[in-house]
């Protein structure tokens, strides 16, 4: 107990999770290459310890979404979800609990060309920081909704393949961090959170397909909210331990699919993880039920209705990125696009039915301030190869081009319209160009002082 207390008190140096499609392409930029080591997370192969004298966080790698940084131990949930393999390939997942977005964003990379994540988050105020970072991703297999949990068991039931659960607690680990007080201890305020726990639990299995998976994780260390809860999972709800054989290392004693990291022994903040499955009733169908199924349809009647873009949204995109959203709509299983209010939301190819309903936010494509549409952040950061921006106009920058943009500076171009800027075809953002210079249209949030020593001029 001397060494977990002592450890608790010391701060552990984030990690950075690379990016699962571009684990092979990963590298620093050139002048810190030689500075890359090899020491990495035990429990989770695509993370790695941040070198000496790499400041991650304002590298043109980071705007670049080559990787997230996290603490350790908040990996061990996607290790037990084993993110880092195929696993969750063309699975329909939900993020219950997703801001700020750290185990979304993985899962989200894990899912492949088929795959779809719903990142829920109860907290309206943390959606706008779940989104940001969902689109750093490069993907648009997803959606995001604000619900409690009760309340979207209630509308999508027996639906998703994985659910991942990290859970609000009473954040023991978060000590070290400053981030929690020594409150975090009292008794009380560990039964409160147990209870909110299981109700959020009852809602999971509600959510879960027969034969699908719950990843449930805290970042606390009392039992009350973890193996307790597990144990309480398998006793009411029915639920089976599903171990992770890559975890045996970290199974904690008092649950067989259930796992620790420790601040003393491990090097980080500390968490819990386990896996469990929801059992195939003889009688029951083994599939996800179908939206139309859904017992909340039918009291609600017919899909709601999705306001169409304005003229001037739809002429904006049509004219930036070469494609027409009214025949998009009109072809059948082509991508949804969808306005509300200033905002223009496009979801991928093959999205769930459900996610045209007006609970659901989905990935941004153009915003409106004032009466002038604009493409949006997200759109930029699409994958070179997505199908909505591929033919968009871009122009590549060498790294001081792309410290300046990342800066707020204006891009020297011959070029006139909109571009995505992009270094070494790693897309940054947007510019507006005259045939002169493009002005920088980065959000305020997204732009960096790129450190110094983490860049160095391209030869040409």
């Amino acid at each position: 107990m001397e060494r977990l207390a002592a450890a608790m008190s010391q701060r552990h140096a984030n990690v950075m999770r690379v990016r699962r499609d571009r684990t092979d392409a990963f590298r620093f930029s050139r002048s810190d290459a030689g500075k890359l080591n090899s020491i990495d997370v035990p429990w989770y192969p695509l993370a790695l310890a941040i070198p000496d004298g790499f400041h991650a966080s304002r590298s043109v790698d980071f705007a670049a979404g080559e990787f997230y940084l996290q603490d350790a131990g908040s990996l061990l949930a996607l290790a037990a979800a084993e993110a880092h393999t195929d696993s969750l390939s063309g699975q329909l997942v939900c993020d219950l609990c997703a801001a700020p977005g750290g185990k979304a964003t993985g899962l989200l990379e894990a899912l492949g060309d088929d795959g779809f994540l719903l990142a829920n988050e109860p907290i309206r105020s943390r959606v706008a920081p779940l989104a940001y970072n969902l689109s750093r991703t490069g993907s648009d297999r997803y959606a995001i909704s604000s619900e409690d949990p009760d309340a979207l068991a209630e509308k999508l039931p027996g639906v998703f393949d994985t659910i991942l659960i990290d859970a609000p607690c009473s954040g023991q680990a978060l000590l070290s961090r400053g981030r929690q007080s020594k409150g975090a201890v009292n008794e009380s305020m560990v039964a409160t959170n147990a209870a909110r726990q299981q109700r959020i639990l009852a809602a999971a299995h509600k959510l879960l397909r027969p034969g699908g998976t719950i990843v449930y994780s805290t970042c606390t260390f009392a039992v009350a909210e973890n193996e307790d809860q597990i144990n309480w999972m398998i006793r009411e709800l029915e639920m089976q331990p599903f171990p992770v054989s890559t975890l045996s290392d970290y199974q904690s004693p008092l649950a067989d699919c259930g796992y620790r990291v420790w601040p003393h022994r491990d090097e980080c903040a500390g968490a819990f993880a386990a896996r469990l499955t929801k059992p195939i009733v003889v009688g029951e169908p083994e599939e996800a039920a179908e939206f139309s199924e859904a017992p909340w349809l039918l009291r609600r009647g017919v899909l709601q209705s999705e306001q169409p873009l304005d003229s001037d949204c739809d002429e904006l995109i049509q004219s930036v990125l070469g494609v027409s959203p009214s025949e998009a709509d009109a072809e059948e299983g082509s991508v949804f696009f969808r306005q509300r209010d200033w905002i223009a939301e496009a979801f991928c190819k093959g999205a769930p039915e459900w996610v045209k309903q007006d609970w659901t936010i989905g990935p941004e494509v153009a915003h409106r301030t004032g009466q002038t549409w604009k493409p949006s952040h997200a759109c930029a950061l699409r994958h070179t190869s997505d199908p909505l921006t591929v033919n968009a106009a871009r122009i590549e920058l060498n790294d001081t081009e792309a410290a300046t943009f990342l800066a707020g500076g204006t891009v020297p171009t011959d070029l006139r319209g909109w571009l995505i800027v992009q270094h070494q075809n790693r897309p940054l953002g947007w510019v507006k160009a005259d045939g002169r210079i493009g002005k920088n249209h980065l959000p305020t949030h997204a732009r960096m002082q790129v450190a110094k020593n983490v860049t160095q001029e391209q030869s040409t």
